[in-house]
């Protein structure tokens, strides 16, 4: 009993030397990013001359500030990225492997937001300008903009590199006789279905929001006359 106690103790000694090891590595790789970079560079505008920097698609945006393009953030444990999602739009379920995520709507009047736990129930809220939301690290999550007007928000991350996978991406990329017997279907029709999955961060034309939004506009069309 004694020993066992002992080896547990020993567990939780090594666990938290492990981590004072790496905060202090991750404070010197801060400090010598800030002792060799002048002063600019801790300034970030976005910029469409570098590739992946800013990423597009269903009339949407996303300009990311991660250490890959700002590279003042290298140890510093922290990221963003802004987005700008129209109307009916959705950023596609994605998980970010190494951080959490903190959500700020700047301009929304209806942003659906939603995770999914680690035992399959599913988390949804509607927020709007100036509302909060967090992701979890490693969940699945989503952003759907159920209004009809553009919504802008920035999700920051306690990571200067939190990686993204697009969940229908990654699914697709399995063999498809595994997709098949997962998805309990035929393999043809998961290898015809993997043909049909977006390329990008974004889908657009949610059916039932794209034809209350298309009614009113044209109600507010007919109004005006």
């Amino acid at each position: 009993m004694l020993q066992d106690v002992a080896a547990r103790q020993l567990i939780v000694l090594c666990a938290v030397l492990l981590g004072v090891a790496a905060q202090a590595q991750q404070s010197t790789l801060s400090a010598t990013t800030v002792a060799n970079n002048p002063g600019s560079a801790f300034v970030y505008v976005p910029s469409t001359t570098v590739e992946g920097a800013i990423a597009t698609g269903a009339s949407s945006t996303t300009s990311l500030r991660t250490v890959t393009y700002w590279p003042a953030l290298a140890g510093m444990g922290i990221s963003q990225s802004t987005f700008t999602l129209a109307p009916c739009a959705v950023r596609s379920p994605h998980l970010h492997l190494r951080a959490a995520g903190l959500l700020y709507a700047y301009d929304a009047d209806s942003l659906e937001v939603g995770f999914v736990t680690e035992n399959g129930t599913a988390v949804t809220n509607t927020i709007a300008s100036g509302a909060s939301a967090v992701f979890p690290q490693g969940l699945i999550h989503y952003q759907f903009n159920s209004g009809c007007k553009n919504a802008t928000y920035t999700i920051s991350y306690g990571s200067e590199l939190p990686g993204t996978q697009v969940v229908t991406q990654a699914m697709f990329n399995l063999p498809a006789n595994v997709l098949a017997a997962s998805l309990n279907i035929q393999t043809s029709a998961a290898s015809e279905l993997a043909g049909q999955i977006p390329t990008g961060r974004f889908v657009g034309g949610v059916a039932d929001c794209a034809a209350r939004c298309a009614d009113s506009m044209g109600s507010l069309s007919t109004t005006g006359r």
